[in-house]
């Protein structure tokens, strides 16, 4: 009797664990949404732990994730074709105008204002950047900006305090000058690593692309002229565009061992909040310091100048599921999601009640130049690139201005008038209501 009794009770523990030849049972997912994202390897392994979180704290919701979608062609095809993801992430922000102009975007002003989420609790200008005509169409998660990056020895070696970037930017245009370095005749190092596009330059002598007032595009706005003007003199100084061109066309991959900054070919940079981790990944023996973009004048105590861009998440026209994909970027917006993905990425929180977070800011030393990043994310003089629906070609007329002034086929004036009038040509075509006030 007694074995009969102790064998019940062993089947009844057995059951109770393992289940009486019953399959464990996942949780039911009622709904799975197809995200299509940029990111890949050890970027999209963290973006995915993110999801997993989602998914554990959701139940009923799965989440598929289609990674390393830099083209961003690629989803405008399947919109296009009435198949889209439910979310998807933007490489190239400069897609969000054509995008929203175009109809291929849900509208999410309404369910902003119904989330709970405040304006005033998001950074400076990261929701700005994610609108058009004023309505939001996408959100963000997480942002990026720019600061000043100088290597100690070289300055050290030119004769310049160490400790002290410089204070304005023609005393940066100086420094560059000192910094450079040539032998028989060839550039082996440049002061400044050349700018890309003068965006950030633009926002430093306070010069506006877009006034939303009058639809007008404003390249020709005096203080932009003056940027440019500025950058072409340090071009000059530096060795001629040629020369500095010539240079920095051997310039290896950023992220790796052959950064430019990171082998000494460029004695500064200005660049974004990533770098900091890349050093301590690829450079650990560079003595570097990290500062805000000097002001145009010395001494000015107005916000620094940064350039600001982003992940942009989006929820195209026919996706599935638009309001769980919705619930999804509210989500995001929470303490836990930001800090598992800033902390993972090495990016900054677009909550402004985060860029005070000591897990961001304590511990390795990259920490510490990192936190000068988010000191300076929500900066009311941070800009971004209007989104437009013609942002696109925006962009690549004025680097090509760029290019041209730099080469001395045309003056500032030119370069800049030609693009006013080809861009703005292009936006009348354009109606002023936006795409969700149709």
């Amino acid at each position: 009797m007694r074995r009969a009794l102790y064998a019940v009770v062993v089947a009844a523990t057995v059951c109770a664990l393992f289940g009486c030849g019953r399959k464990h049972r996942e949780p039911e997912v009622r709904v799975r949404l197809a995200f299509w994202t940029m990111w890949s390897g050890p970027e999209e392994r963290n973006f995915l732990a993110v999801l997993r979180r989602y998914e554990q704290t959701h139940p009923g919701i799965g989440i598929e994730n289609l990674g390393a979608i830099r083209d961003d062609t690629k989803t405008v095809r399947a919109i296009v074709a009435g198949v889209p993801p439910d979310l998807f992430t933007l490489s190239d922000p400069l897609y969000l105008g054509p995008l929203a102009a175009n109809g291929a975007l849900w509208p999410l002003d309404e369910w902003f204002r119904g989330s709970g989420l405040r304006e005033e609790d998001f950074t400076h200008a990261s929701l700005s950047q994610c609108r058009m005509s004023g309505h939001l169409y996408a959100m963000p998660y997480l942002v990026d900006c720019y600061a000043l990056m100088w290597n100690k020895d070289a300055f050290r070696e030119a004769g310049l305090d160490p400790e002290h970037p410089p204070r304005s930017l023609d005393e940066l245009a100086d420094y560059a000058v000192r910094l450079t370095k040539s032998r028989e005749g060839n550039i082996t190092r440049l002061g400044l690593q050349p700018l890309s596009d003068l965006y950030i330059v633009n926002q430093a002598f306070g010069g506006p692309l877009y006034d939303g007032a009058t639809h007008k595009v404003t390249p020709t706005d005096a203080r932009n002229i003056a940027a440019l003007k500025w950058y072409k003199r340090l071009v000059e100084r530096m060795g001629g565009y040629q020369q500095v061109n010539g240079f920095a066309a051997g310039f290896g991959q950023a992220q790796g061992t052959n950064n430019p900054f990171f082998v000494g070919q460029v004695a500064m940079m200005i660049n974004g909040e990533w770098n900091p981790y890349w050093c301590s990944r690829y450079a650990p023996d560079l003595r570097y310091g990290v500062a805000p973009l000097p002001p145009l004048r010395a001494g000015d105590p107005s916000p620094p100048a940064t350039w600001l861009g982003g992940n942009m998440i989006c929820i195209p026209k026919g996706a599935k599921h638009p309001k769980e994909a919705w619930d999804v970027l509210v989500w995001m917006q929470s303490d836990e999601a930001q800090l598992m993905f800033a902390d993972a990425m090495n990016n900054v929180p677009n909550q402004r009640r985060l860029l005070g977070a000591k897990s961001l800011r304590e511990g390795a030393d990259y920490r510490r130049k990192f936190s000068v990043f988010l000191d300076i994310a929500d900066s009311p003089r941070g800009g971004h690139f209007p989104a437009l629906p013609i942002s696109g070609l925006y962009s690549n007329e004025m680097m090509t201005a760029r290019d041209l002034v730099l080469a001395g086929v045309k003056t500032p004036e030119q370069a800049y008038e030609d693009v006013r009038v080809r861009v703005q040509r292009e936006l009348d075509r354009y109606p002023t209501r936006s795409a969700a006030g149709r």
